[in-house]
């Protein structure tokens, strides 16, 4: 496909000697397909600039036969190809035919370089050109010229659906989403013109990412380590996929890779471990709060959240009530783990190590729902009659 056009030319204008329109065609987004023809004529366009508007307005491709009125071969044209049914319905519903006299329009002509009749010339509103047929062909094969071009630049119902998608995420600031999107609708590479839209998009989202990034450098320059940090993570969060969001990891690895950023990283971390174990004292989820305060401990013991961490284990561990309801805990979240492994050696096909599972659960933890559980799958797995059982904790 090759552009014919200038974008710098007016609407509607055909200068002698440039080329007349740079989006002269539009994107063929439909399969052909037979229909009713109008009267089995194909309504043909005489002017150049009307059928360019209205091709623009309907949003649909134009067919432009260029023929002279002396051509044997144009008349057989007009006599076979184009009173075919099939032609003439995909020509009338899907394109705008457009049938020009070389003789009387030769600048047109010699702008699109025609120099033989006749000369079917398919292209997109974008201004590429899709096809040329040069002389005669008949009726099949000149519907699969039409065949062909739709299918190269056809729009299929997904891609509508997902650019539509995009432009609902990027309203709502949900770039990571929309660039999901928009990459998938112009993953093929071609030019329909949802993907053009989508490109455009797309890089719109890119430039916002890339001033979020620009700012973030500003600060790294100016010393503001942690500053450019947060920032830089804040990018990657909000615009993931995007080139920006790629090279703000890279030096976020890099500022994160400083001594005092890395102290900054870890004391950050510290408060907000412990802050969760405070919240899992208030609350009573003791087991929780022991399994914090031992990772505080055991990595952040130097620092005064670790100290807390200590002393909050401490309380918990002396005493027995807090310490009985932790072991409850426990015993909780080992059966629900053996209830697991159960289902995931039903799914390997091994049903007997599930029934081990599940007796080991029953015998262990008499009393739980967690035994209820496993003596009804039981019942199940051995195909037997299901017998509720009501269990009571000692």
């Amino acid at each position: 496909m090759s552009d014919w056009s200038e974008a710098s030319l007016p609407t509607g204008a055909v200068r002698p000697g440039r080329r007349p329109w740079h989006g002269f065609l539009f994107v063929l987004a439909v399969c052909v397909a037979p229909s009713a023809a109008h009267g089995q004529e194909v309504q043909w366009r005489h002017d150049y600039n009307t059928a360019r508007k209205e091709a623009e307005e309907k949003n649909r491709p134009l067919v432009i036969d260029f023929g002279t009125e002396n051509c044997f071969w144009c008349k057989r044209l007009d006599a076979s190809t184009f009173r075919d049914p099939a032609v003439v319905s995909a020509l009338n519903d899907r394109f705008i035919p457009l049938k020009i006299d070389a003789e009387r329009e030769a600048s047109l002509a010699a702008q699109l370089h025609i120099q033989s009749y006749p000369t079917v010339v398919v292209a997109s509103s974008d201004g590429k050109i899709l096809d040329t047929v040069v002389g005669f062909k008949e009726a099949g094969p000149f519907a699969e010229v039409l065949q062909r071009a739709l299918a190269g630049i056809s729009e299929p119902d997904w891609m509508l659906r997902d650019f539509k998608e995009a432009g609902k995420a990027v309203a709502g600031s949900d770039y990571a989403r929309a660039v999901a999107l928009l990459k998938g609708v112009i993953e093929d590479g071609k030019d329909r013109q949802v993907q053009v839209k989508a490109r455009q998009v797309l890089q719109e989202v890119e430039q916002q990412a890339a001033g979020r990034l620009a700012r973030a450098k500003k600060l790294d320059d100016k010393g503001q380590a942690t500053e450019a940090a947060q920032a830089l993570t804040e990018l990657v969060k909000t615009f993931p996929g995007t080139q920006a969001a790629g090279e703000a990891g890279q030096l976020l690895s890099t500022i994160a890779s400083k001594p005092e950023i890395k102290n900054q990283v870890r004391a950050r971390r510290a408060r907000e471990l412990l802050a969760q174990a405070r919240e899992d004292y208030r609350t009573q989820q003791y087991l929780c709060c022991l399994d914090r305060c031992e990772v505080l401990a055991a990595s952040y013991g130097d620092l005064a959240e670790g100290t807390e961490a200590m002393q909050l284990a401490s309380e918990i561990k002396n005493n027995p009530d807090w310490m009985r309801a932790a072991c409850d805990s426990l015993s909780d979240r080992l059966g629900l783990l053996y209830l697991s492994l159960a289902e995931t050696w039903v799914r390997k096909g091994q049903p007997q190590q599930a029934v081990l599972c599940l007796e080991r659960v029953v015998q262990q933890f008499p009393g739980t729902r967690q035994a209820e559980a496993a003596q009804i799958r039981l019942s199940y797995i051995k195909g037997q009659t299901t017998t509720q059982v009501e269990y009571k904790r000692p």
